[in-house]
């Protein structure tokens, strides 16, 4: 990755204005991924001035900004499992010191782990231009236009937890899942190899009808069946644990 020009904006609405005005500008993140690319960059902004890494804890769930490193979710213990337990097998420690969670989920990677976290959690992704929008709406469709992600919020759960099946422990998922209980339980299934998706349930007695409500497609890593063989093994497991939440 070559950079040609780097901005590193003093406010949210000068990156914003950046953003628009520079039609092939990247808003840099971690950069992790963007440093693995050959290729020249015209025009990049760099969030890192503007506050927008931390994680607080509000009456009604978390807010963590787009700019907290994948290292602050994992070692955070104020949030929720799943929220903790998606990031501990991204990559190395050094490697998730420098990934942001606002780079994980603008990528809108379908093998994404913190992607099938958020939208089991319910969480809300705010931005600068749009405003909010639920992380499921942003899995499926993204966003219209160009914006800034200032900030995640995450509303209170009584339980979650997270699952992944990798051939290597940091390896990319072959299937991933999560489930957290508010008033009722949400499963959400991800690389499928598709977006993750979310059903929600009254209990979790029905693995079959649950299994029933995802689609697993074959890629060149893992054919459907095995996914879904994955994912109901995972998904016996995970429930099991999950009954226990009162």
């Amino acid at each position: 990755m070559k950079i040609k020009e780097l901005s590193r904006p003093q406010s949210i609405e000068e990156a914003y204005i950046q953003l628009k005005e520079h039609e092939k500008s990247v808003v840099l993140g971690g950069g992790v991924f963007l440093k693995l690319q050959n290729r020249m960059i015209p025009f990049v902004i760099d969030l890192s001035q503007l506050g927008l890494d931390t994680i607080e804890e509000r009456q009604d769930g978390y807010e963590i900004g787009a700019m907290a490193t994948l290292r602050q979710l994992e070692t955070d213990r104020r949030l929720p499992n799943a929220i903790r337990g998606c990031v501990r097998q991204i990559g190395g420690i050094a490697l998730r010191n420098l990934a942001t969670v606002g780079g994980s989920v603008m990528g809108r990677y379908p093998f994404s782990d913190v992607m099938t976290a958020l939208v089991a959690m319910n969480a809300t992704l705010e931005f600068h231009h749009k405003g909010q929008v639920s992380a499921q709406d942003f899995a499926d469709k993204g966003l219209e236009e160009a914006d800034i992600l200032v900030r995640i919020h995450i509303p209170h759960a009584i339980g979650s937890l997270f699952a992944a099946a990798k051939p290597v422990y940091t390896d990319l998922s072959l299937v991933n899942l999560a489930i957290s209980k508010a008033e009722n339980f949400r499963v959400s299934i991800g690389a499928t190899p598709a977006h993750a998706k979310t059903i929600t349930s009254a209990s979790l007695d029905d693995l079959e009808t649950i299994l029933a409500s995802f689609a697993f497609l074959d890629d060149r890593r893992a054919s459907g069946p095995y996914r879904q063989a994955l994912a109901k093994a995972m998904l016996e497991d995970a429930c099991k644990e999950a009954k226990k939440w009162k």
